[in-house]
């Protein structure tokens, strides 16, 4: 067992202290692709990186199975949020728990996932216990939409029973259900000037907040919620800003709930900029040139409103998988073997099982260790992540769980 734990820590924190925020996952891919190499695998890089904007694509490591077993992909993501200033992560071990001296992201979301399908790579070496064909893919930009896994390559889930995403915390949660998820790029145009005279502008900041603070938001109901997660307007104190910039998101268990939902969000958004306008011009007054947003009255006053532009768009698609379906019952078999005691859950964040379901091979999310993710806490367990290791070989090199079933 220690050496397990140590082989865990030291990958774990080799991959912390390499920052890896999505988009810029080069430097990490470089310590992972070594590690798989030393293992005595070879990693291939896919082509993902300029489709996304990004400067490194998926890793994906293919193992040819030895005999019977479900044939499955697993998955990890290498890329993390952003850490404040971008500086490397200290991990400090207290106990069975690895953690930042001073609080804040280390990375274990999802470099908990990564650190143990390394560990299961290198057990599969050891083993003498047969399994079937297995695809590992280590994906980039997750934490965006999910950008990486939406650039794999389709004929990676020919053949594939089913997926299995790491991306939770407690190794006993499966998770069998995760919304669908819409997001909203609100531009506001207002008139911009400067401060000192406020006369026929239209701030657009203060617009963008009116309309920020009528938007519904956190828990909407038992299946939904929204956030508000960036903002942004102006350059200087004195300068009355022409734009306005914002990213909101809905993400909901039930479509009718969800597009309900999106249409008031969108009436409320119009609504607002609507009663924003500004007037000049009448008999001998000053004129201001014509345009879309502008209204003549019959005595020569103008009215001038505010616009706005609202991208909407589908993050990605939710999932629910039976329960009761075979791949659900025999990871179950797989924890309990693990000494765990499972427990079915339904999430409301999105995860690169999203993109496998959506594909068509049937997928779920279970728990690798991690916790506090995306929040001044975060941490990593590396007893949880042991357990997660022996639930994966618990299930992959059961002879017994081969499923026959092929993606579409």
């Amino acid at each position: 067992m220690p050496n397990k734990k140590n082989s865990l820590l030291e990958n774990l924190q080799d991959l912390c202290r390499v920052p890896s925020p999505s988009l810029r996952e080069r430097e990490v891919a470089k310590v992972l692709a070594r590690k798989i190499r030393e293992l005595g695998y070879e990693p291939l890089e896919d082509d993902t990186a300029p489709a996304i904007g990004g400067d490194c694509g998926n890793l994906v490591v293919k193992v040819p199975g030895t005999g019977k077993g479900p044939r499955v992909l697993l998955a990890a993501h290498i890329d993390t949020v952003e850490k404040p200033g971008g500086e490397p992560a200290v991990p400090v071990l207290d106990g069975e728990w690895l953690s930042r001296e001073n609080g804040g992201i280390i990375g274990a979301d999802d470099k908990a996932g990564v650190a143990v399908l390394l560990e299961v790579l290198s057990r599969l070496r050891k083993t003498d216990k047969q399994h079937g064909d297995l695809v590992f893919a280590f994906t980039v930009a997750e934490e965006i939409e999910c950008l990486g896994a939406s650039e794999l390559d389709l004929e990676i889930y020919l053949g594939l029973d089913a997926g299995i995403a790491l991306d939770y915390t407690s190794p006993s949660d499966i998770v069998v259900a995760a919304p669908t998820k819409v997001a909203f790029r609100i531009t506001v145009h207002g008139i911009a000037g400067h401060a000192a005279f406020p006369e026929r502008k239209i701030n657009a900041a203060y617009v963008m907040a009116q309309t920020l603070a009528r938007l519904p938001m956190g828990r909407l109901d038992e299946f939904t919620t929204a956030n508000l997660g960036i903002m942004r307007s102006g350059d200087a104190i004195n300068i009355i800003p022409g734009t306005a910039y914002a990213e909101y998101e809905i993400r909901s268990h039930r479509k009718d709930v969800l597009d309900f939902h999106v249409k008031r969000v969108i009436g409320t958004i119009e609504g607002v900029v609507r009663e924003n306008r500004v007037c000049s011009g009448g008999p001998g007054g000053t004129g201001m040139g014509e345009d879309p947003d502008t209204l003549r009255t019959g005595d020569g006053i103008k009215i001038r409103y505010s616009q706005v532009d609202v991208d909407v768009k589908v993050s990605y698609e939710g999932y629910r998988v039976d329960p009761e379906s075979r791949l659900v019952e025999k990871l179950r078999n797989a924890a309990k073997r693990a000494g765990l005691e499972p427990q079915i859950i339904t999430a409301q964040g999105g995860s690169d099982a999203n993109i496998f379901n959506r594909r068509g091979l049937e997928s779920v999310v279970i728990g690798c260790g991690m916790y506090g993710a995306h929040g001044p806490h975060e941490r990593a367990n590396l007893r949880d992540m042991e357990n997660c290791v022996e639930m994966l070989m618990n299930f992959i090199t059961d002879s017994r769980l081969s499923m026959r079933r092929k993606a579409k």
